[in-house]
């Protein structure tokens, strides 16, 4: 997945977002990556010499990715705080991925619920963890579908849900999960400041993310969908092996079993 904190779609001020200059993050320029472009193609989807954009698009590490193994005629990366396409160019150089950075991937800032493009602009549409920090999805989905063209595709990957075993985000501090359901929030919050082991710039900065999670469901993600004008035409829903725990028993399986999802969706 991308970084964990992309400054998504939502009006609050963002906090300051992890050092660009950290660690190649191999699992966004890859997998990730390669993850939209099969999704997209195993429907049919070609991005090649089509015009695409990415919604919440972090550091710009994963659109390299998918620009280079989807060859589209132009990506955009759209966030609401600027990309550092200097320390971008500087860390796929150093990696070995990419002298310079190709002519058709750009880069902008957006507005929370606003997009700066045309009407029918794109003909594919991907955001990648983005929407559990979105504060309105409703709001940018329609955007989304303005800008898509009438026969375009949007791709969604949605993980975690905040009511699956890791929605808080806090991994790093809670690795078997379920402590933001287990514990109240301030008790959530003492346990992660306590840990001496992580900094307390990181340690903010997820603390943020996780003050901030929309918390919005599968069933909501689809309303707001359908409420955007946008029909899902293919559905993979993401899950893991757990153990629930006794405090949980009396929620929704339908809540804690679905960890996330990826769809395809089109205008109605």
């Amino acid at each position: 997945m991308k970084p964990l904190l992309r400054n998504r779609l939502r009006p609050t001020p963002a906090p300051a977002p992890p050092p660009t200059d950290g660690p190649w993050p191999e699992a966004s320029f890859g997998d990730a990556a390669r993850q939209v472009v099969d999704f997209l193609a195993e429907d049919g989807v070609d991005m090649r010499g089509k015009r695409v954009a990415d919604i919440g698009c972090g550091d710009g590490v994963m659109d390299l990715g998918v620009f280079q193994q989807a060859q589209p005629a132009e990506l955009v990366g759209f966030d609401v705080s600027p990309v550092d396409v200097e320390s971008l160019r500087r860390r796929a150089a150093a990696e070995g991925v990419a002298t310079s950075l190709p002519a058709g991937l750009g880069f902008e800032v957006c507005g929370p619920e606003s997009l700066p493009a045309g009407d029918d602009t794109f003909d594919v549409i991907f955001s990648w963890s983005a929407f559990e920090h979105i504060l309105r999805p409703i709001p940018v989905l329609k955007e989304v579908h303005r800008v898509l063209r009438p026969d375009g595709t949007l791709m969604i990957q949605l993980w975690p849900f905040f009511h699956s075993k890791h929605g808080d985000h806090l991994w790093d501090w809670f690795p078997d999960g379920w402590a933001h359901l287990v514990h109240d929030p301030f008790e959530v919050e003492r346990l992660v400041r306590a840990d001496p082991d992580k900094g307390p710039g990181w340690t903010e900065l997820l603390l943020e993310a996780y003050r901030t999670l929309n918390r919005i469901t599968l069933e909501d993600l689809h309303r707001a969908l359908l409420s955007a004008g946008l029909r899902v035409s293919r559905l993979q829903l993401l899950s893991e092996l757990t153990h629930i725990p006794v405090e949980l028993a009396h929620l929704p399986l339908s809540l804690l079993a679905v960890s996330g999802v990826k769809l395809l969706a089109v205008p109605v």
